[in-house]
């Protein structure tokens, strides 16, 4: 058998091998834009490059039709470590957050592994995950017990002119957040002829915004509360029946967004009673605050370093939301951060969109996917490293409480 470093550089070497074959995958992806739960030709583009590997591809996956499991057993029973690539876009702007890059970094991960899995214990899997903007496709899987035999989960994701991964609290920490639907009901009426007959439900959708707009005094600094309405009546000259709107409520945490959504709960129901309407409120996709794995942070920094990465990590917690904090709840979790760009440039941006093309981004790209595979090596042949990780896993609360 080879001894270790020898492994690790068929890594290395697997990847390099295979970069314009890992590029020309992500500039399809990023020349082709979907949207969450739509993104057919991006899948089916993965799957079928990563099964052309020799894995063992499920598709769809969790029942969701845009999902995908690719497996890699080993030469004996072993740990579970998945790398999970996102590949959906952003409506209006397309892959203005980069998932073009996630999603080939799956497929160099697995072009990785394979030089090594003859010689491993364990299984090494990548899960196409779906719809992480706004959709959720993480938590869907996660509920169909994609993720329950798996012992860790590795991903990668851009960061403007940033790149580490996290090592310490708060370090790699972000925002939870709940996703809803408000929905007023009212009466209408002829504006001039007969208001005193309507029960306006814009009036009421008005009111629940400046209520929230109250509430935004009384929460904490790190809170979020931002909507927009997304039907506000037909035309002024009828009462408004019906309004509707989409709003996003974010917290440190998924214990102080519980308390913050009961406040904004009763803003709503509030609303209601003073204008005479009734509402409805449709709750989905609760992203839990990401809980970064540091041991498995610090391995991944280091192997960053080997791959020849320069290291200048953003420091405390990101004010974005990821369904990868549900992930990270259940199992060791962690995301490598990486540079695109030489200067720093707006999320969810036109600058990401070239940026995550660009001859910087792509070199980036093969460089930050070495050190995933890497990880994920160690993770599985290093029995003290997964031990340590999910000891820190399960002592979270008290692991925080230390470093706070």
């Amino acid at each position: 058998m080879a001894d270790r470093e020898e492994l690790r550089q068929r890594i290395i070497d697997a990847i390099e091998q295979n970069r314009e074959k890992i590029i020309e995958v992500a500039e399809t992806i990023r020349q082709n834009p979907e949207l969450g739960y739509q993104e057919f030709m991006a899948s089916q583009l993965l799957a079928t490059n990563i099964r052309e590997q020799g894995y063992e591809v499920e598709k769809p996956a969790g029942n969701l039709e845009t999902a995908f499991r690719a497996s890699m057993h080993g030469r004996a029973d072993g740990p579970i470590v998945a790398v999970l690539a996102e590949y959906d876009a952003l409506g209006g702007i397309g892959h203005g957050c980069g998932h073009n890059l996630i999603g080939a970094s799956g497929l160099a991960a697995a072009i990785g592994m394979k030089a090594v899995m003859p010689e491993i214990n364990g299984i090494f899997e990548v899960i196409g995950t779906p719809a992480e903007e706004g959709g959720g496709g993480k938590i869907k899987l996660e509920a169909a017990g994609v993720f329950d035999d798996v012992d860790a989960a590795l991903m990668i994701h851009h960061a403007g002119d940033s790149t580490g991964a996290a090592t310490q609290w708060p370090d790699g920490t972000c925002l939870a957040v709940a996703h809803f639907d408000l929905e007023y009901f009212g009466k209408p009426a002829h504006s001039g002829g007969d208001p005193y007959n309507g029960i306006n439900a814009l009036n009421a959708m008005i009111k629940f915004f400046t209520g929230v707009d109250a509430l935004r005094q009384h929460v904490h600094m790190e809170t979020r509360l931002h909507g927009i309405i997304t039907n506000g009546g037909e035309q002024p000259n009828v009462v408004p029946k019906y309004t509707k709107a989409r709003f996003y409520v974010r917290c440190d945490s998924i214990e102080y967004l519980n308390e913050v959504m009961e406040k904004v709960r009763n803003v709503a129901e509030g609303a209601a009673l003073m204008t005479g309407c009734t509402v409805k409120i449709t709750e989905d996709n609760v992203c839990y605050d990401m809980r970064p794995n540091y041991t498995a942070g610090t391995r991944y920094t280091e192997n960053m370093k080997e791959v020849g990465l320069e290291l200048n990590p953003r420091h405390g917690r990101g004010m974005h939301s990821t369904d990868f904090g549900n992930i990270s709840y259940k199992i060791p979790s962690i995301t490598g951060s990486f540079a695109i760009s030489h200067v720093p440039i707006p999320g969810h941006s036109q600058e990401v969109v070239d940026a995550s093309g660009s001859e910087f981004g792509y070199d980036q790209l093969i460089k930050v996917s070495k050190a995933m595979a890497l990880t994920a090596f160690d993770l599985m042949t290093d029995p003290d490293l997964m031990a340590s990780a999910k000891q820190e896993h399960a002592n979270w609360d008290a692991h925080v409480q230390a470093a706070g």
